[in-house]
């Protein structure tokens, strides 16, 4: 048997192995029955909760974002979305938009970047995972895409947030909500995009990497909460 057959055969069985545990979990975690909401945002809406000045940058308006189709499936998907566009001086612009799921079924997964762009006419050229550090001692894996169009290049820093998991691949957002209803309770869900249109990698970066942690040194411990779980800003007396 080549090199070649040898792979796909390990990464087949790796898949189905992956597949069955995923569908045992949610046997188990359907069995549960869960009914006991476990959100991060119990009340309130997500514009009051980041600040329209951060740094240099002010908020210009809520349009010009790359956003997945208006559709049913994004209406079940999110909640509540925040979409803003902030524009400094000598600085590169910046996108921010938070998406927030009250609950996450395991049927629906958060709308990740690498597909919603694509379906607005977008290439995605590179992409890579990145440690950021959140502040509190937290640090939490970072997705980097660098996207373009006929027209336009984008680069963009996201992560997904489900109950107190930050899943990078489907099988794990699975996961993350099998392990909530596992405890009788529906995790909620999140997903924050930083975003810029800069002519290069390095200059997007060091655009991101300014406005970032700007951005987290405002936010309130509910704010913080949305974005990061309980790791990121515990509830009094936890």
């Amino acid at each position: 048997m080549s090199d070649d057959r040898v792979l796909d055969a390990l990464l087949t069985r790796r898949t189905m192995i992956a597949g069955g545990l995923l569908g045992a979990a949610a046997v188990v975690a359907n069995s549960r029955r869960p009914d006991e909401p476990f959100r991060m945002l119990q009340r309130g809406k997500l514009d009051a909760l980041f600040p329209k000045t951060v740094g240099d940058w002010e908020y210009k308006t809520d349009s010009g974002l790359v956003l997945p189709p208006e559709d049913e499936l994004r209406d079940r998907l999110y909640s509540r979305v925040l979409t803003r566009y902030y524009a400094a001086p000598n600085q590169m612009p910046i996108m921010f938009l938070v998406a927030y799921s009250s609950e996450q079924d395991g049927m629906l997964q958060v709308h990740r970047p690498e597909i919603c762009y694509p379906a607005a006419g977008y290439e995605v050229m590179q992409q890579r995972f990145i440690p950021l550090d959140v502040g509190g001692g937290l640090t939490i894996p970072g997705h980097y895409l660098n996207a373009r169009s006929t027209s336009r290049q984008e680069q963009l820093i996201y992560w997904t947030r489900i109950g107190n998991d930050f899943p990078t691949r489907w099988w794990a957002q699975h996961w993350a909500v099998a392990k909530e209803n596992l405890k009788g309770r529906v995790p909620d869900g999140v997903l924050v995009r930083i975003s810029t249109s800069a002519p290069d990698d390095k200059t997007a970066m060091t655009a991101l990497t300014r406005f970032i942690p700007k951005m987290l040194e405002q936010l309130s411990p509910t704010a913080r909460r949305v974005l990061f779980g309980e790791a990121g800003a515990p509830l009094p007396g936890k």
